[in-house]
């Protein structure tokens, strides 16, 4: 009997690569093809395009409401938590400014989530975030029309957006240690190669396709390690 599980996300588990071009693409589904030679879960995937953690969770008490049935859920948030509002920085480099999810409402909602799963015998797991390239998402920036000096000025360092987002995948670590939930740690499949700058997308910010590869492993191994195995991973 397939077990069921239901992926809560943004961009990154849609499976979202952007090409040479900037036209954007996902592969996640020829991943989970590639899952499902193996294990036995079918998934639902709900990720959405530019979600944070406060909209995981109001779609997340909906469908526990309306009675969700799912053995596991997946919680994957932080990459648009941890992000600002560029176009009023680079406006106004000045002026204090706040992600767009504070840390401490990050960390009260991750743990909202993984208390709400619990409580309907749904099994949370999260993963932590694979990291960025800076230089190439402050140019990416650019390119949607921002003053990158402003942006620059604000930051102090460029490599300031790197350690913010870093901070975010920590965040996560740390409240799947606290809460014992289990935990992939796909950024660790990326920090582990010489340059994982090669396998992101031209934005500095999205995996591209031997970064979804990585993905990929970092799942394979969890669910070999969870258990998990023999059958099929599919999508809804």
């Amino acid at each position: 009997m397939n077990r069921k599980a239901v992926i809560y996300g943004d961009s990154l588990m849609k499976g979202t690569v952007l090409d040479k071009a900037y036209r954007y693409r996902a592969v996640m589904a020829e991943n989970l093809k590639r899952f499902a030679q193996r294990f036995n879960i079918v998934a639902e995937n709900k990720s959405r395009f530019g979600s944070t953690s406060i909209k995981g969770l109001s779609l997340l008490k909906r469908d526990l409401a309306e009675g969700m049935n799912a053995d596991y859920a997946l919680l994957e948030f932080g990459g648009n938590d941890c992000n600002f509002r560029w176009n009023e920085i680079s406006v106004n480099p000045d002026k204090r400014h706040e992600p767009l999810t504070k840390m401490d409402r990050f960390i009260a909602t991750y743990r909202a989530m993984i208390e709400a799963l619990r409580g309907a015998n749904v099994t949370p797991i999260l993963m932590t975030l694979p990291p960025i390239d800076a230089e190439r998402y402050l140019d990416f920036l650019g390119r949607n029309g921002n003053n990158t000096s402003k942006i620059l000025k604000w930051l102090g360092d460029v490599n300031m957006i790197y350690r913010y987002q870093e901070s975010y995948s920590d965040a996560i670590s740390q409240v799947a240690e606290d809460t014992k939930t289990p935990l992939v740690d796909v950024r660790g499949y990326f920090l582990n190669r010489r340059n994982y700058m090669d396998v992101m997308s031209i934005d500095g910010i999205h995996p591209n396709e031997e970064g979804h590869r990585l993905i990929y492993n970092a799942f394979e191994e969890f669910a070999e390690e969870f258990g998990i195995r023999n059958a099929e991973f599919g999508i809804a």
